[in-house]
């Protein structure tokens, strides 16, 4: 699923009024360096800036456009010195993540440093004046401190505006969740009304029947395009009948219907449920695959708790995948991980091609079924999980990990070998002991700074490994 938009962050970007009657040369040439942290910001999100503002009355303008555009964050500098006071009111009743950006356009106070230049970089003390304002009013804030060409900084930001964008999406979530939860498995549990007034998921059931109903009335057409992109895009192996892929398209056809049709952004299934209706009892593990490429979460058994993770994953990251730990390799230092038949091919090794395999039913139900068979490629990554832990709070645990160059092929379904960034016993054992589920989503690339950022916007515990 394609994101709606890209993040959108509001500049307020303010200044001393004071000033355009001392020395109204200043604000031309403060407006300019105000552009220039537009274009930084612009790097990684749609930024909406009104100008200057050194009124309350102008931060409160401002304010109603960041309000009226939907902005995800709002960041906050001073160019110059700026009085708090015209700023405090409308960020106290803003109710979205506001980040300080403590910068300015001089690099450093050298012997040719003069009043010039003081007059021009001496925003510092002006967001000590708003900070301390914030602080006690109990207005929650975040800082983002270096010179505006500091690299760090343009990383800072962007994971800032990536993880309120993040947060922001989750609240309008849809999960649907076809069949039900595997019964016995108590770990990913969840109760839905606080699932969705907690982390903004709202859980969306799905009668297997509507997922039966949908395959019978799959066009031939658009079932034998899925299936033609499939040739074009995987190894067929010779055990996949035209009869499976066609089975297999049409219950893919459904599942995207189901996804469009009630507006999810992620679906949960188990399922003996959809086998028991199903027309032969075929299960839509080739869709669910494909769909996760796409942006669309999944948790398998039923897990709407990780569908979710798997989709705020790929909003954090870009792709992002379910997976379990399967088997522990201590002499490798590593984990193999896999699940039956679901994972996200976006993220398979790219010197393999990615087959298109039959697996016979899940667990002793079903019939025969098209599935991609993979192994991950190489790199780095990051794990997450999302649970509930005492008293009902949701928390969330992170590793940065490194995937292994390794492939099994006897293996018909996707995997991969990871290893942490600590020493294996002490990542097991902390996962363990933070409670971690074990179902996870694994994401491209390091970024604990950007979960660290996610979680601090959505008030959940984290543990970091």
């Amino acid at each position: 699923m394609t994101p709606e938009r890209s993040p959108r962050v509001g500049l307020l970007a303010l200044m001393l009024e004071l000033y355009d009657q001392s020395n109204p040369e200043l604000r031309p040439d403060r407006e300019v360096f105000a552009q220039r942290i537009v274009g930084l910001l612009s790097e990684c999100a749609d930024v909406v800036y009104t100008g200057i503002a050194n009124t309350r009355a102008g931060v409160e303008g401002a304010c109603r456009e960041f309000a009226t555009q939907d902005v995800d964050l709002v960041v906050v500098t001073c160019l110059t010195y700026a009085p708090s006071l015209i700023a405090l009111p409308s960020l106290r009743d803003l109710g979205m993540p506001i980040i300080l950006l403590n910068t300015q356009e001089l690099a450093g106070v050298g012997e040719s440093f003069g009043f010039d230049d003081l007059l021009k970089n001496h925003g510092v003390h002006g967001l000590h004046d708003l900070a301390n304002v914030l602080n006690r009013s109990s207005v929650p804030f975040e800082v983002v401190t270096g010179h505006i060409a500091d690299p760090q900084v343009r990383r800072e930001l962007a994971d800032w505006c990536c993880a309120a964008y993040a947060a922001r999406q989750l609240r309008s979530l849809r999960v649907g969740l076809i069949g039900h939860a595997f019964t016995g498995m108590g770990d990913f549990g969840v109760d839905e009304t606080t699932f969705l007034a907690m982390i903004g998921a709202e859980v969306v059931r799905v009668d297997p029947g509507e997922f039966v109903r949908l395959q019978g009335e799959a066009p031939a057409a658009e079932v034998q395009a899925l299936m033609a992109a499939d040739r074009e895009a995987y190894e067929i192996a010779e055990e996949v009948t035209p009869e499976i892929h066609e089975a297999s398209s049409r219950a893919e056809w459904a599942l995207r219907r189901i996804v469009r049709g009630h507006g999810l952004g992620a679906v949960a299934l188990h399922y003996p449920p959809l086998a028991a209706a199903s027309p032969g009892g075929v299960l839509p593990f080739l869709g669910a695959a494909k769909l996760m490429a796409e942006g669309v979460g999944f948790g398998g058994e039923g897990d709407v708790t990780s569908a979710a993770l798997v989709h705020l994953a790929s909003l954090l990251f870009g792709e992002a995948s379910f997976t379990e730990m399967f088997t522990i390799d201590f002499e490798g230092g590593a984990v193999f991980h896999a699940h039956y038949a679901e994972a996200n091919p976006a993220l398979a090794r790219e010197d393999r091609p990615i087959r298109l395999v039959m697996r016979d039913g899940w667990v002793g139900c079903g019939g025969p079924s098209a599935s991609l068979s993979f192994a991950n490629q190489p790199g780095p990554a990051t794990l997450m999980n999302l649970t509930v832990g005492p008293e009902g709070r949701f928390r969330m645990i992170a590793a940065e990990v490194e995937v292994l160059d390794y492939l099994q092929p006897i293996f018909p379904m996707p995997h991969f070998k990871c290893r942490p960034s600590i020493p294996l016993p002490a990542f097991l054992t902390g996962y363990l002991e933070a409670g971690g589920s074990h179902h996870l989503a694994i994401a491209e690339g390091h970024g604990l700074g950007r979960v660290e950022k996610l979680a601090g916007i959505m008030g959940l515990e984290l543990t970091t490994l």
